[in-house]
């Protein structure tokens, strides 16, 4: 799911980020940090490019929530319409923590 990483700057490729409906919904959960500097997204590919100021990153939150966020990329490695409604839910649960 990660196919580049440096601090500052991640891309993700995954099917779920030719969905834009949930594509939408976690860059307006992402847009509320203020870390964010720039959200990329290519439908066609599959692929978020996300870049952020990494000293504004809270890793103690990061590091409590890493279940969480394994959980969530196992189902978006595996997006099909039946787990839809489980990252859409997920997605539900992300936006309520503040990060």
């Amino acid at each position: 799911m990660i196919t580049s990483f440096f601090p500052g700057r991640v891309r993700l490729r995954a099917p779920v980020f030719k969905e834009k409906d949930l594509v939408e919904k976690a860059l307006t959960i992402l847009k509320k940090s203020d870390a964010i500097t720039h959200i990329e997204n290519n439908l066609l590919t599959g692929s978020v490019l996300i870049e952020y100021n990494p000293t504004k990153v809270p890793m103690e939150k990061l590091v409590s929530m890493q279940d969480f966020f394994m959980r969530l990329a196992k189902e978006a490695e595996h997006f099909d319409s039946t787990n839809r409604k489980t990252i859409l839910s997920m997605l539900d649960e992300l936006e309520s923590l503040e990060l």
